[in-house]
């Protein structure tokens, strides 16, 4: 079973919530109920951190959603049109009074590898 989800959406909450709610939709009858649950958790911290972060909530840039599932994993990427960031994992206390930066780490928490390069993520989630 291969399963393929490439959105464009621009760089609106709205619009984001809308997006993830039909991809969601779409993969609930494919992923267990824990798989699901974590999936729905790192597209929105990706892309709430897109429109925010990376387009500055700039409505003329997008945002761009790639999600595939095998019979072994989860793959989603996430990218946008911002200037990109360079991510250093923390320590779990170090987030306690930082105003950003928690929804990377809660992703990569989630995931079983993690990439950030420039303003492209990419998550690894294994189906058990």
């Amino acid at each position: 079973m291969d399963y393929k989800v490439e959105r464009y959406l621009k760089s609106d909450i709205n619009n984001a919530k809308i997006t993830v709610e039909e991809i969601l939709d779409s993969i609930k009858n494919i992923v267990s109920e824990n798989t699901f649950f974590n999936t729905k958790l790192i597209l929105n911290e990706l892309i709430i951190n897109s429109i925010l972060h990376g387009n500055q909530k700039d409505k003329s840039k997008q945002v761009f959603i790639n999600l595939l599932i095998d019979k072994s994993c989860i793959i989603i990427e996430v990218a946008d049109e911002g200037l990109g960031i360079c991510y250093k994992k923390k320590a779990y206390g170090d987030y306690d009074f930082c105003e950003s930066g928690r929804g990377l780490m809660l992703v990569e928490g989630l995931s079983d590898k993690f990439e950030v390069c420039g303003n492209r993520v990419k998550c690894v989630q294994y189906i058990k």
